[in-house]
């Protein structure tokens, strides 16, 4: 995690907007989100992340998707992702890639 800084003591918020489901931070008026839809009840597909220009977008990023991951493993979900930057994250970092669906779970799961 990043001890470092006080991105840890960010609230992880969960929105629905339009029929989109996100998880959130808000920092200093500054918004990072990370979209995700749910399928069935067991995985949650990590769809689209966007992180405004004035925050630092791999510190912010990689700590959003990092309280995500500490999440589901909590809450038992398995991830599909399916964004970039959250495949490049969970590579380099083998204690959630158990959490990763294989290909079979999610079809069961659809």
């Amino acid at each position: 995690m990043f001890y470092e800084t006080n991105i840890n003591r960010l609230p992880l918020v969960f929105k629905s907007n339009e029929g989109k489901n996100y998880f959130q931070f808000h920092i200093n008026g500054q918004l990072a989100s990370l979209e995700y839809d749910m399928v069935k009840d067991h995985c949650i597909n990590l769809k689209r992340l966007e992180i405004s220009k004035y925050l630092n977008r791999i510190e912010v990023g990689n700590a959003l998707i990092e309280r995500v991951m500490e999440y589901s493993i909590r809450g038992e979900f398995k991830i599909i992702p399916a964004n970039p930057q959250i495949i490049k994250f969970l590579k380099k970092r083998p204690e959630y890639q158990k959490l990763i669906a294989s290909e079979i779970e999610a079809i069961k799961r659809s």
